[in-house]
Parts: C-alpha cells; sequence; structure tokens
C-alpha cells in the first residue's frame, strides 16, 4: 500500500484517512509508505435537530425533595428526578453539601430568558441522564454576555459542582448567552449523545473535563469547544486542568482553539470496541468561520503543558498550528508548563494553516501513524525524537524543522520507525535542523523542493550543527546540504552531485556559509519522476511514493552490504541497478 500526498484538503477529505495502528517500523523490516485507511464512519451533527417536545412539564421524585415557585423548580436533596415537557423557566438545585443529585431527563425541553435553564448551586455532585430513547433540549434564551454578573449562570446547563451528562438518549444544549455546559469542578461526559452548541465555549470544565464514550459534538460560534481554566492542585492533592478523552466519538468545531487545556490533554481509547474518534476543525474551517478572526488562536489541540496521545483515530484541520504545547507559562500549581507532546499510538490526520504539530520542548513519536497533508512546517519542536510509528510529512516550508525555542540546542533524533517527508516549491528543506541531526535507526526519507535539479537551497537534510547516521536507512532526494559522519557499518550510494549545492548564507538562526556537498560527479541523465518506488536488494525492501520529480538520489543504510547488489525500481522498473563495491558508491 501506498500514501499519496495531498495539496488541497478539507475535513472531507481527511476524516477518510483516520485508521488503525501500525507496528513500528525498524530498519530490519519491510517498510512501506502506508496508506492510514480505513475509512471510519463519523456522523453528522446537522442530523441532530432541536427536538419538539410536548405537554405539561413536570418534575417528580420518589426519593428526594423539590418546591415550585412559578415557573421555578429547586431541588433541595439528594435523589433521583425525573423531567418531561416544556418548560419556560428554572430547574435549580440547592442541595446540602453531601448530597448527590440526579436529574433525568425524559422528553424534556427547558428554556429560559432570565439565568441559565438548569442550574446547579450546591450539592456533592449533579448527574444529567438523558434517558434512553428519548430527545431533550436545554436552550438559554438570554441576549448575549457583554458584562461580567456572579448572580447568573455562565452555561445554559451550569454548575458550581462535579457535574457528569450521561444517558444512552440525546441532549442538546443551545447557550446563546455565553457557553453551552459549564461547571466550576470536574465536567465527565458518558454514553449518551449530545450536541452543545455554545456562543463562546461548548463544553467547560473549569477543573477538568473527561470524555469516556457516547457521541459528542461540540460546537462554538465565537470561542473554544472543549476548554478547561483552572491549573492548581486541589485540596485533596489532584491535579487540576487536564483534558482526557478516554473514548467516544467526539467532534468539536470551533471558531478559535477546538481543545483548549490549562494543563494536559490525554487521548487514550478505552476498552470499548469502537475505537476513540475525535475530529477537529477550527478557523476558517469552522461552521462559523465568519466570526474568526486569524489574529487569534485557533489551534484544534493545544495545552500549557504536555499532550499525551495513546491512541484513537483522530482527524484535525486547523486555521493554525493543529497539535501545540506550550512552554515557560507559570501555571497555578507553582510550576511552568513543560511543551512536550507524546505520541505512543493511534492515528493521527493532520490538514494545517500553520504548523502540523508544534512542542515548544520536545516532540516524541514512539509508535502510531500522522499523515500530515498539509502545513507550512510539519514537525516543529526545540528537539524531535522519533523512535517508531509511521510519520508522514507534507510541509510548505520545511517539513521536519527542529528551532530554539527553551534555550537548548536544537535536535532531531531518528532511531526507529519510518519518517517519510515532502515539502514544496522554494527554499525548504525536507529535513531542517537548527542545531544537530542524528539517525541510529529507523528508516528517513526527505526530499528537498521538486524540480528537475537539486539546489542548495533546498534538500532533503539541512543541519546547522552536527550530523550523524549510525544505523538505520536515510533516503534523500535531491541532495543533502550537510555531509553526515557515518558509522563504520553505514554505507552510501548516490548519483551525482547536482549543480548548485554549494554553501549558502545561514537562515532560520544559521551560523553562517554552510558547506558545499562535493562528493561525486553529477549523473546529469537521471530524472527521478513521480511514481511509486521500490529499492531492494539484500535485507533491504522498502516502498515509497514520489508525488514530484527529483533530479538526485542518495541513500546512506546500515543495511547496505559491500558485494550484493540494489535495485531502484519505478513501478516494475528497475531504474537504478549496482553493486555496493565499496563503502561509497556513485550510481549510473
Amino acid at each position: 500500500m501506498k500514501m499519496k500526498y495531498l495539496l488541497a484538503f478539507s475535513l472531507v477529505s481527511l476524516l477518510a484517512i483516520a485508521g488503525c495502528n501500525k507496528q513500528n517500523n525498524t530498519e530490519e523490516s519491510n517498510n512501506t509508505a502506508a496508506t492510514l485507511i480505513p475509512t471510519i464512519s463519523v456522523p453528522d451533527a446537522t442530523d441532530i435537530s432541536e427536538p419538539a417536545n410536548t405537554g405539561d412539564f413536570s418534575l417528580t421524585t420518589t426519593d428526594g425533595a423539590v418546591t415550585q415557585s412559578g415557573n421555578i423548580y429547586t431541588i433541595t436533596k439528594a435523589g433521583t428526578y425525573v423531567a418531561k415537557g416544556v418548560l419556560n423557566g428554572q430547574i435549580k438545585v440547592l442541595a446540602g453539601d453531601s448530597d448527590k443529585v440526579e436529574l433525568s431527563l425524559q422528553g424534556a425541553t427547558i428554556t429560559y430568558d432570565q439565568d441559565s435553564p438548569i442550574k446547579a448551586m450546591t450539592a456533592d455532585s449533579f448527574d444529567v441522564e438523558a434517558k434512553d430513547g428519548t430527545e431533550n433540549l436545554v436552550k438559554d434564551l438570554r441576549a448575549v454576555k457583554v458584562n461580567d454578573d456572579s448572580s447568573v449562570g455562565e452555561g445554559a446547563i451550569n454548575a458550581k459542582v462535579d457535574m457528569k451528562l450521561k444517558g444512552k438518549g440525546t441532549l442538546v444544549v443551545v447557550g446563546e448567552y455565553n457557553n453551552a455546559v459549564h461547571t466550576s469542578d470536574d465536567l465527565k461526559v458518558q454514553n449518551l449523545t449530545l450536541k452543545a452548541t455554545g456562543y463562546n465555549n461548548a463544553l467547560k470544565g473549569n477543573d477538568t473535563v473527561t470524555i469516556s464514550s457516547g457521541t459528542i459534538y461540540a460546537i462554538s460560534k465565537n470561542g473554544q469547544g472543549i476548554k478547561t481554566k483552572n491549573s492548581d492542585v486541589s485540596s485533596k492533592g489532584n491535579q487540576r486542568g487536564t483534558i482526557k478523552i478516554d473514548g467516544g466519538v467526539i467532534q468539536v468545531d470551533s471558531v478559535y482553539d477546538g481543545i483548549d487545556s490549562s494543563y494536559d490533554v490525554i487521548i487514550n481509547q478505552s476498552a470499548d470496541t469502537v475505537p476513540t474518534q475525535v475530529t477537529v476543525k477550527t478557523g476558517s474551517n469552522a461552521t462559523y468561520k465568519t466570526n474568526y478572526d486569524k489574529n487569534s488562536s485557533a489551534k484544534a489541540i493545544k495545552a500549557e503543558n504536555n499532550i499525551t496521545i495513546n491512541n484513537g483515530a483522530i482527524v484535525l484541520a486547523a486555521s493554525d498550528d493543529a497539535v501545540h504545547a506550550n512552554y515557560g507559562e507559570t501555571l497555578e500549581n507553582g510550576s511552568t508548563g513543560q511543551g512536550n507532546i507524546t505520541i505512543n499510538g493511534g492515528s493521527l490526520s493532520i490538514a494545517s494553516g500553520d504548523d502540523g504539530i508544534h512542542a515548544d520542548n520536545t516532540l516524541t513519536i514512539a509508535g502510531g501513524t500522522v499523515a500530515i497533508t498539509g502545513a507550512k512546517e510539519g514537525l516543529e519542536a526545540n528537539h524531535i525524537k522519533i523512535s517508531g510509528g509511521e510519520t508522514h510529512v507534507y510541509g510548505t516550508d520545511d517539513g521536519v524543522n527542529a528551532s530554539k525555542k527553551i534555550n537548548q540546542t536544537p535536535t532531531i533524533e531518528v532511531s526507529g520507525g519510518l519518517l517519510d517527508v515532502s515539502v514544496s516549491n522554494g527554499d525548504t528543506d525536507g529535513i531542517d535542523s537548527n542545531g544537530n541531526f542524528t539517525q541510529s535507526g529507523g528508516v528517513v526519507i526527505s526530499r528537498g523542493s521538486p524540480g528537475t535539479n537539486a539546489s542548495g537551497m533546498s534538500t532533503g537534510l539541512d543541519c546547522d550543527g552536527t550530523a550523524s547516521i549510525t544505523g538505520g536507512t536515510f533516503i534523500a532526494f535531491n541532495g543533502m546540504e550537510k555531509t553526515p559522519t557515518t558509522a563504520n557499518n553505514v554505507l552510501k550510494a548516490n548519483t551525482a552531485n547536482a549543480t548548485g549545492q554549494g554553501g549558502r548564507p545561514g537562515g532560520g538562526g544559521g551560523p553562517g556559509p554552510r558547506p558545499a556537498y562535493t562528493d561525486t560527479k553529477a549523473l546529469t541523465t537521471s530524472s527521478f519522476v513521480a511514481g511509486n518506488y521500490t529499492l531492494t536488494g539484500g535485507e533491504m525492501n522498502i516502498s515509497f511514493l514520489n508525488n514530484y520529480q527529483y533530479a538526485t538520489f542518495i541513500i546512506y543504510s546500515s543495511l547496505l552490504t559491500q558485494g550484493q547488489e540494489y535495485t531502484l525500481s519505478f513501478g516494475e522498473t528497475p531504474v537504478l541497478s549496482w553493486t555496493q563495491s565499496s563503502s561509497a558508491v556513485t550510481i549510473s
């Protein structure tokens, strides 16, 4: 199977790219630039409209206590409460600090234009259930919030206590005033089908947000999709601010940041047989894109500390960075944001108006599949570490870029996995380290700017510091601006030193002229046109797709063996064949 890079992209095209996990690629295995499909079924938020419930309103309980004053119903003790019918008014919870209150919506429509339609002021915890087989609506009819007012709620469903939304029914929440769902403490979502549309935030839990299952649509007209606020430690020793997704099908449609965490973002796979599915579209991709101000943050997934992705099928279309972790911001717990992103598994399909994945500190890819189909810079961090998985990058600037962000020498380290990089025309390097580059394993395929001639302005590897290849396989099209040092077991073969490979002034923080590449003479009759290629011979079996035409081919590999014959084939047709007669061979 082959993967094709996409120049033009939309969320619709990206939805077909979320897929399953791959086994880590190593230099000893067969490595293929694999397609990240099968296609997943993603529900459409437009299929859920506001339910048209009818009938007189009732709020009943067998184990609790409720009072009524006009159109205001007040719950005063622990228990389970059943709401049915249509209410233009409010359900308020004023229970004891140790009371657990559950509100079961069973075909209820609750609207209010003076305050939050559902408002939990005091209790130990507050659960809202959408009963199986029912459709329910909670709609805040107040005018858009202009000034802070602590006497009213921030959301259509508002709580000052821990809150859980659950059930196997459908719940539609509309927050015209500010947020759709808001709690000052922890927010949990489980099982139900939830469509939350907020003028500002769709789902906000100041302390934490945890989604374990269900189908959730978080739609923001002018703010963030899913958001936390606090980053201190609770009196029980719990770190606040984390957004955790353990399962479910989650769609975020947000004008600004889609998933915005004041501490960490963690995405896992629950024991459920349905894979965790997360799709996020922001900025000019959002439904309410006419409200988008390009000077404001519109990242798909953002954290003030760390982001960890362990599993799940994740599809991101962002006007800003798709995945972004901040470093150095002072947090309420007294520490500073670490700025790390770690991908251990799952699949990410990314189209970004800026960086695909941006970690201020360290980006680690240890497993899973990453497909960046469009971005300015695909991967960017101070330190980039790739030890497993499959990573495919298309960038309109550098494909992979290590630049100084935390006052440490930038580094790129590849010890395993597959890294496949393409870039657009221009001063665009496949891999660009403003510090050092090292490879000890894995497979790297990196291409400079496409065209018939290689250029010192754009190659497969640009490195301002030291470059070292001690293991694995590195394939470059259109040259390398830095000749790497190699271990004794790493051999080299190449077609050319194309015209224009001389040094040029340093850029992007570079320290000055870059060294010329001067190994062998040009092979002017070779041109590597777009198409599928396979490199075979001995223990080597690597397949990949070039979407564009390139002039030169270079390979460094610990799988090259002296005396062994190797062949680069275009489809089924051999285009280069050579015997590795020495440590460095010129192919003709």
